[in-house]
């Protein structure tokens, strides 16, 4: 498949990943505790397809191991957001923190993706 096909992949999991998030932490507000079972599948169909969007991206580029250090960083940032939803049910951070985290993390991954800085 094109880098561009790829891109768009990569892209879409981003909105299914955020989009699944806010619910996850929407529900976590509620009077009940809990999200909507669905929420919890869109993230991690989100996470899945953004792995496959990552990976075809690398292929296209032709990135090797060993991986350069703004990769390297944007593995980190996406097991990060993947457990941020864990973290939040299990109550080992706020809601409005998870919320500022979730943006932060989010900005830090374009700001890696765009500018390669190391």
């Amino acid at each position: 498949m094109p880098y561009e096909t790829y891109k768009l992949l990569h892209v879409v999991g981003l909105l299914l990943l955020f989009l699944g998030m806010g619910g996850q932490l929407l529900g976590a507000d509620s009077e009940r505790g809990r999200a909507p079972r669905g929420t919890a599948i869109l993230h991690a169909v989100g996470l899945l397809v953004m792995l496959v969007g990552g990976f075809g991206m690398m292929a296209r580029l032709g990135i090797q191991w060993p991986w350069p250090g703004w990769l390297i960083a944007k593995r980190g940032v996406w097991l990060t957001i993947g457990a941020l939803p864990v973290v939040v049910r299990r109550q080992l951070i706020p809601h409005g923190l998870a919320w500022l985290v979730a943006v932060v993390l989010g900005g830090l991954a374009a700001w890696l993706a765009i500018s390669k800085p190391f």
